[in-house]
């Protein structure tokens, strides 16, 4: 995927080869320390008085990523698709699509993946105050999709705001170099990473239900790098039906890059995840591939998705790159963020636009009410 010539990433690829031999220091040094950096954060960006004065904000953004990493919502996604001859869907492929992004503080958020190629379909999740909300609906007739909502199981729904919750907490750190009002967090000092092209000082941020990042600050120009977290792989099925309408047939594990063994094919790993707690379905247009699978197929598929969700998560680090920051109504935002699992970047956005303080529809965070 395109990524050279971002500023920061390449940078960054090296910060992060030798950011654990980093100088340690007391525990009252090191939080003083992070709220200096914090502070310096804060004034690049725009100040605390033109900061504490955004009270809501929206972002719209281009995006491609490989299809293998899904939408970075977390779950376990099974597609059921034509193919030409019985050929494999390459976990390679990329999709495009558009992200919207609305806040409005200091308890509501809403994300929706609008995808325009290869699947296309529109993905809503958020929270309403302590409601979460999860919304799949497609954008081609003829498809079908059948998606786990959180409204109705307490269990669920807990896992689904906990999971918008750090959503919003680690994208507001790389925009305002803080998290959002309530999601509390304590900021310590780690240290100061080089490479060729700079330094970077290193906060590890800690805050509810565990939550942990380790943010990238550039030393010379204040502004947020990178945020590095783990978290549990997301898990992507696919399986091919071909024209003739024979399928990989019952037993056979889904088409596409399997990174785990145990209890059956475990799909390929994407952007940021949390644990799962939602499950797609989703066939082409006019659902010729679900109305040729047999009952037994039927059957497997799902076999296969129950024991890809309890096979034992595989903890991995992503990366989001926040860069080309650029002034909205006196405040500094990054127009490229980039999505990356380990070393390589499965996700880009492009921002086409931002929006401080909008004015919502009354029903913008109603989703699924």
């Amino acid at each position: 995927m395109r990524n050279q010539g971002w500023v920061g990433v390449g940078m960054l690829a090296a910060i992060t080869a030798v950011y654990g031999v980093v100088v340690t220091t007391a525990q009252a040094q090191a939080d003083a320390k992070a709220a200096t950096v914090v502070a310096d954060v804060r004034k690049a960006l725009g100040g605390e008085q033109k900061l504490g004065a955004v009270k809501g904000l929206s972002l719209r953004a281009d995006y491609r990523r490989e299809m293998s990493a899904g939408a970075g919502g977390g779950g376990t996604m099974t597609f059921v698709m034509m193919g030409g001859g019985g050929g494999n869907a390459s976990g390679s492929q990329q999709t495009t699509g558009k992200i919207e992004i609305d806040v409005d503080l200091p308890d509501r958020y809403l994300r929706a993946d609008i995808g325009s190629a290869a699947f296309g379909m529109t993905r809503t999740e958020g929270f309403d105050s302590s409601r979460p909300f999860l919304e799949v609906v497609p954008n081609t007739p003829g498809m079908r999709i059948q998606v786990d909502s959180p409204a109705g199981d307490p269990a669920r729904a807990k896992i689904a705001l906990k999971r918008s919750q750090t959503d919003l907490a680690r994208l507001y750190l790389g925009l305002t170099g803080s998290t959002q009002p309530g999601f509390n967090c304590t900021y310590t000092y780690s240290g100061q990473a080089e490479s060729p092209d700079g330094k970077a000082d290193i906060i590890d941020v800690s805050g509810p239900d565990d939550f942990k990042a380790r943010l990238f600050v550039d030393a010379e120009t204040h502004l947020p790098l990178m945020l590095t977290y783990m978290e549990p792989e997301a898990r992507v099925m696919m399986r091919t039906v071909t024209r003739d309408g024979r399928s990989d047939g019952p037993g056979a594990p889904p088409t596409g890059n399997t990174t785990q063994g145990g209890g059956g094919a475990t799909p390929a790993a994407g952007p940021g995840a949390a644990p799962a707690s939602a499950t797609t379905h989703v066939a082409r247009p006019g659902s010729p591939a679900m109305a040729t699978l047999t009952p037994e197929e039927r059957a497997e598929l799902d076999k296969q998705m129950k024991d890809a969700e309890a096979a034992p998560p595989k903890l991995v680090e992503y990366r989001l790159f926040f860069s080309d920051y650029r002034k909205v109504d006196g405040v500094m935002l990054p127009f490229r963020v980039a999505r990356g699992l380990g070393a390589k970047t499965v996700e880009e956005w492009d921002v086409t636009s931002y929006k401080v303080n909008p004015a919502f529809k009354a029903d913008r965070f109603k989703v699924g009410s």
